[in-house]
């Protein structure tokens, strides 16, 4: 998740080439605060949502279908830019305070970020732990979300190289097919409890 194209990727980017770590850490910080909110919401109402997604199995996996199925047609479809005319001389006028919160509010109004940390415990394996262990799994995957978008931060100049037009489009379709088998997965799910 910290590594799909996105708007804070290519923010982490920007930031990484205009200032390298020191810009980046900032965003990173906006992000995982807002991933410490997910994930405290997820874990105090992972019963409450594992108990709905029994209830509501078949409906679930149709709703999961077409969301993945969305996804993918976007990935197929919209192809995001390398480029953004103007954000750097935004970035550079911005305070790390404004930058932390601009990372937030992407982060926070990325309907798929809330769905996954949501999912992180209520299905497994994280479903299947206890409630310290919830906390402990939880700030691991912050931490990790954190230190990857150090790196690709940090590594802004050569990601930049990398990232060609070609090269997203190729990530884009690449992320498109997984989204695509996990619908087929879901839809494949939803005729199980149909017939079940």
């Amino acid at each position: 998740m910290s590594i799909s194209l996105g708007a804070v990727f290519f923010l982490l980017v920007q930031a990484g080439l205009m200032g390298g770590l020191r810009k980046g850490i900032p965003l990173a910080l906006g992000v995982i605060f807002g991933d410490f909110i997910c994930m405290v919401l997820a874990l105090e109402f992972s019963d409450f949502i594992t108990n709905f997604l029994t209830d509501y199995k078949l409906e679930i996996s149709i709703l999961g279908t077409l969301v993945f199925f969305t996804l993918a047609f976007h990935h197929f479809f919209h192809h995001y830019k390398s480029k953004n005319d103007g954000l750097e001389m935004r970035l550079a006028n911005m305070s790390n305070l404004q930058m932390g919160f601009k990372s937030f509010a992407i982060n926070m109004a990325n309907p798929v970020n809330v769905v996954w940390w949501l999912g992180l415990y209520t299905l497994p394996p994280g479903a299947e732990f206890d409630y310290y262990s919830k906390w402990v799994f939880g700030i691991t995957v912050i931490a990790s979300v954190f230190v990857t978008e150090l790196c690709v931060s940090w590594s802004a100049g050569k990601l930049k190289l990398y990232l060609t037009e070609d090269r997203i489009k190729q990530l884009d379709l690449i992320i498109g097919l997984l989204f695509s088998c996990m619908g087929l997965y879901l839809l494949y799910r939803s005729y199980l409890c149909y017939f079940q």
